[in-house]
């Protein structure tokens, strides 16, 4: 099998170089979403579509992979993670410009996919293909909202946040049922990440579970307070 596509010699180090660059590039990326604004309107429908196809494609090419390596598991390879989730959600908001969709996952794409960014639970390095996928995958995560806020002057309110909130718990009972069947760990529910995480902070299960809720509804006012300025 090609070296790129699986090489488990090739190990990920957080904050190395590589993660580094590539946090860069993805806030560079983001960052010329605003920037750039009254360029990329003109084809906002084509990037919007273009990024909507690619959600979809990165989570199918990410099956492909688990499969073709001999590492799907019912108990690790379910889109039940959060992010992957997310990511299946924001694509069918792009493909359908669903403001419902939008003003929820907004504000769980862009707190899932940054924690996922800069603590990744991630086993392979640059230039292997997880890496890429991993990375691509919640850079799009964070840039869909983002694009339709930027692109389409999409907005949230203090609804969209309490909706969010709710919606991100009854995501979390969901997963805590599957994990219970299957003897998972989808969304880090049943016991941390063994790679270090911001979960490290929070204390030990099940009591970390209850920190979880206060930080998500932190970072979701956080990421609020740029529409109250704005107003």
């Amino acid at each position: 099998m090609q070296q790129w596509f699986y090489n488990p010699n090739s190990n990920f180090q957080m904050w190395g170089m590589t993660h580094i660059v590539t946090i860069i590039f993805i806030i560079v990326c983001l960052f010329a979403l605003f920037v750039f604004k009254k360029t990329l309107i003109p084809y906002r429908r084509k990037i919007r579509i273009t990024v909507g196809w690619t959600l979809i494609i990165s989570r199918l090419s990410l099956d492909i992979w688990y499969i073709s390596t001999d590492q799907w598991s019912v108990k690790s390879s379910l889109p039940f993670e959060l992010c992957s989730i997310a990511s299946i959600m924001c694509a069918i908001m792009l493909l359908t410009k669903n403001k419902s969709l939008f003003e929820v996952f907004y504000f769980i794409a862009l707190a899932g996919a940054f924690q996922a960014i800069v603590t990744p639970d991630l086993n392979f390095d640059f230039p292997q293909f997880r890496y890429i996928q991993f990375f691509l995958d919640h850079f799009l995560l964070i840039a869909a909202p983002l694009m339709m806020i930027s692109l389409y002057d999409f907005k949230v309110t203090h609804r969209s946040l309490i909706k969010s909130f709710l919606t991100l718990n009854g995501i979390a009972a969901i997963v805590f049922c599957i994990n219970h069947i299957f003897s998972s760990n989808y969304m880090f529910l049943s016991h941390k990440p063994n790679s270090a995480s911001l979960l490290d902070f929070l204390g030990p299960y099940p009591f970390y579970l209850i920190s979880l809720e206060l930080v998500a509804l932190l970072i979701f006012s956080m990421l609020y307070l740029p529409f109250v300025w704005k107003k």
